[in-house]
């Protein structure tokens, strides 16, 4: 029986990547583990595409869904242009809520600067709550285009921002009235703010241009995921340093809130970066005001934490700490 979360890398191997119908010679990055974009070959540019859904947030899920699926076109250096929407509605839902949905999708379109290319939406009894499923569309230059599998041994691996920004704010939105019994009201707003930070647009387009081998927006599974995903996808181990990782108060203090590692918390909004070019690739973030930290290394094999003496391998979270939280969030948990 599956769980709630990503489906297992064993699974998807064994069940999903041996049915993906025809091997098209225009594609020159098929579906695979750790890949979240196809890219396909028109000539002297090639199209960069990728899909996801927004199934963990309650409020701002038209906003997220947009920069979730543009990060990952980001990711591979290239640059997102439309999108396309999917909208699931529950039986019963009002045209003030499908309106919010789309005046969030239609907000973070703005900021990124995309057109909605068109979509479905419907209103069925298969689901409970609104899903929204958004596939990206970018495009890049046929020799600039970046892979989650072109990691190298050596390449310093890199941090954007902080980690577990997406999470704090999800969890700080939809649980707002249990937190602000618990936290200061100044740090639960600031918590609240993370949502205007979670596009890595900017980083990904900047690292790709200095010289990445691989890059990955950290989402669901957090670092830890996104780690072990780049990883496996290049044939590489990976070696990070848990004193070196960027973690905000804000997110302490809900993951401690919560009982949650921000480790393996959704965190759009930071970019994991690897490259032979650490430090330029930090000159050229910083000079655009985008903080970045050098925490680890790919390696020959071991996928590794890190902390103090301790060395703990780095395996594919069974699932984000975000659903954790919210199995966590039953008020006798905290009692």
């Amino acid at each position: 029986m599956l769980k709630i979360g990503k489906v297992p890398p064993e699974i998807l191997k064994r069940v999903v990547y041996p049915h993906l119908g025809v091997m098209r010679k225009e594609v020159l990055v098929h579906s695979g583990f750790g890949e979240d974009c196809s890219i396909i070959d028109f000539g002297n540019n090639v199209a960069v595409v990728s899909t996801d859904p927004i199934t963990g947030a309650n409020k701002n899920s038209g906003y997220l869904s947009v920069f979730v699926s543009c990060n990952d076109i980001a990711a591979c250096g290239a640059n997102p242009l439309g999108i396309m929407v999917t909208l699931l509605l529950p039986e019963g839902t009002d045209e003030n809520r499908l309106k919010d949905l789309m005046e969030g999708i239609h907000n973070a379109a703005n900021e990124i600067g995309v057109e909605v290319l068109g979509g479905h939406s419907e209103i069925t009894d298969a689901v409970v709550k609104p899903i929204i499923s958004v596939t990206a569309l970018g495009i890049a230059k046929r020799n600039e285009y970046v892979t989650s599998s072109g990691a190298k041994a050596g390449d310093d691996v890199i941090v954007t921002k902080a980690l577990g920004l997406e999470g704090t704010a999800i969890l700080a939105f939809d649980y707002e009235e249990l937190l602000k019994k618990r936290i200061p009201a100044e740090l639960l707003h600031s918590a609240k703010s993370f949502i205007e930070k979670i596009g890595v647009i900017e980083e990904g387009l900047a690292a790709a241009k200095v010289g990445a081998s691989a890059m990955h927006d950290i989402t669901e599974g957090g670092l830890l995921g996104a780690a072990y995903e780049v990883a496996e996808a290049s044939g590489v181990g990976i070696k990070i340093i848990k004193d070196k990782l960027p973690i905000l108060p804000e997110t302490k203090a809900i993951c401690d809130f919560f009982q949650i590692d921000p480790l393996c918390l959704i965190s759009s909004g930071s970019m994991l970066i690897c490259t032979p070019k650490g430090n330029e690739v930090l000159e050229a973030l910083e000079s655009r005001g985008i903080d970045a930290y050098i925490v680890g290394k790919i390696t020959e094999k071991e996928k590794l934490l890190i902390s103090g003496d301790n060395h703990i391998s780095i395996l594919p979270p069974e699932r984000d700490e975000l659903y954790t939280a919210k199995k966590n969030s039953a008020p006798q948990t905290h009692a």
